[in-house]
């Protein structure tokens, strides 16, 4: 199939069990001596070989409750497993470890009915405790950035080892997408309770999924091996999985080409083109929940002033951008939702530059003759450094100078997540189909200030924001979320310009590759081929 002419312009109607990439917006990784996993190696019945997947920074907090970034997320498909799961094209929540539920009359109650003889994958039994435990555990943690997820939820109660009753607070539409969150994929409470809480960042958890942590040498690699007691007989199909960090861009393409790695994630798309001839590597282009947008400070001294803000938005040209960056990979965006959502308003347009207007702005804030502001930047990304150069030379025609800020990944998160910043490069993908977790992210101040805009939303939105949350009618859910979108348009804190596709690369004898949209792994049956 020619992933690369479906992706093109079709890569947001896509659908699933395509190859994909991890994410492009991946930020964090340490040194750090080797974590080994209590749980041992797979069963080498069960599968075979080994699969190197190089990326461009490592994982740095392996607990699903009080981890953040996609580097971290997309690594729990791996592991856990819970009630309930997106499908592989992240459209509808299918059943996982539940296989059915029960709602009640008044729809605040569910009753999931949980498969026999589950074992986790150091051989112990899926008891009711874990299950409660994991729930509770979840929902004691308000500052978790995945809060939102559960925070409707009122009670979990267990009878037995195979029921799981969930009770919300309020009858809500997103229960179900909210329940999928990985933070809620049952795990061991003996294993939490013999490595730590602090420890837990390291070890990660022991769950259900088709792997288990082997090794981790962080800055370097982290490798997992077949669960030896894995649910789906014969699977997975490969017995390691490493994932190997390559902060150069070009060096994972190059890699990739020479045979040491298998599969190369967050491939610059000027590589995806280069690839296409390639007798023994793919690229892959496939569809995902991926959006950017840049993110302004409103506590700096310039960008407080709402017609700075506004100037700067009617001066950036979102067509540029993906003109001048993705090689016809990508699309305009003008909402921090992604179109794939049926919550996006396709209504407010990508920003298109006009100048005249952005300088008559300045002027009325009284910057007739503009501002110096800095562009924190994750060095070593080609797309982001060749976005942050479109955006200097957009807004140099209105007398604003980007001065750029590059950071090394370490540096960069920590000052991302200080607010060290004037204006930074922001991304989102979805990890449950639904809008609440994004939301949490923008109008929990604690999250993320504001997504990295500094700004505190106003009362009356948040209420808005609450109601969209439970409401269970699907067409007021899209009114009131259509509103928020447009309070952040009028606000010009966030300024969209590009849906992508995930981008990567494979070696021809792999097969079985799949990342669903919202990023999630699914490799039990990812293979090499002789």
């Amino acid at each position: 199939m020619d992933h690369l002419q479906l992706s093109r312009r079709n890569f947001l109607k896509g659908g699933a069990g395509f190859a994909a990439a991890a994410s492009l917006a991946s930020l964090v990784g340490c040194g750090g001596e080797p974590v080994t996993s209590s749980d041992g190696a797979g069963s080498g019945d069960q599968a075979a070989s080994k699969i190197v997947l190089g990326r461009p920074v490592d994982s740095n907090n392996l607990d699903p409750v009080t981890c953040i970034g996609n580097e971290n997320i997309f690594m729990f498909n791996l592991i856990v497993e819970g009630l309930v799961k997106t499908a592989d094209d992240s459209g509808d929540i299918e059943p996982c470890l539940a296989e059915k539920w029960d709602v009640s009359d008044d729809g605040r109650t569910y009753t999931f009915h949980v498969m026999e003889g589950l074992k986790f994958s150091d051989g112990s039994d899926v008891t009711a405790e874990d299950w409660k435990w994991t729930f509770e555990r979840a929902m004691a943690a308000t500052d978790s950035h995945w809060y939102s997820c559960v925070e409707n939820i009122e009670s979990v109660e267990c009878p037995d080892d195979t029921t799981v009753i969930v009770t919300t607070k309020e009858a809500a539409a997103s229960t179900l997408a909210n329940l999928s969150i990985f933070e809620v994929g049952v795990q061991s409470k003996a294993h939490f309770d013999e490595v730590g809480e602090e420890e837990y960042v390291n070890a990660g958890p022991v769950g259900t999924g088709p792997y288990v942590l082997d090794e981790w040498v962080k800055g370097e690699y982290m490798t997992f091996k077949a669960n030896p007691n894995y649910r789906e007989e014969g699977l997975p199909l490969t017995e390691e999985i490493e994932f190997r960090v390559v902060a150069d861009d070009n060096s994972r393409v190059i890699q990739l080409q020479g045979g040491d790695i298998d599969v190369a994630d967050s491939v610059p798309f000027a590589s995806l083109q280069q690839l296409e001839g390639d007798a023994n590597c793919s690229p892959q282009v496939d569809p995902s929940t991926m959006v950017y947008w840049i993110s302004l400070n409103t506590q700096n001294e310039y960008l407080s002033n709402p017609q700075v803000r506004e100037a700067l938005y009617q001066a950036t040209d979102a067509q540029e951008i993906v003109d001048m960056t993705s090689y016809g990979y990508a699309e305009t965006a003008g909402s921090v939702i992604s179109a794939t959502s049926e919550y996006c308003d396709t209504s407010i347009e990508p920003p298109v530059a006009d100048v005249e207007a952005a300088k008559k702005l300045l002027e009325e804030a009284g910057y007739p003759d503009g501002f110096e502001i800095s562009l924190l930047l994750r060095g070593g990304n080609a797309l982001y450094e060749s976005i942050a150069q479109v955006i200097l030379d957009q807004w140099k025609k209105i007398g604003v100078t980007v001065n750029i800020d590059s950071r090394e990944s370490t540096a960069y998160s920590q000052a991302r997540n200080e607010l060290d910043l004037d204006v930074v490069i922001s991304g989102w993908s979805d990890d449950v189909p639904d809008p609440t977790s994004l939301m949490q992210f923008i109008f929990d101040y604690d999250a993320a200030f504001g997504y990295y805009s500094g700004m505190e939303q106003p009362e009356e939105l948040q209420e808005v924001n609450r109601q969209a949350t439970v409401e269970l009618d699907v067409e007021k859910r899209k009114e009131l979320y259509a509103q928020i979108q447009q309070a952040f348009r009028e606000e010009a804190i966030f300024i969209p310009f590009m849906s992508v596709p995930w981008a990567s690369a494979i070696r021809n004898n792999v097969t079985g590759y799949i990342q669903t949209p919202m990023g999630n792994y699914r490799f039990q049956e990812i293979a090499v081929t002789e």
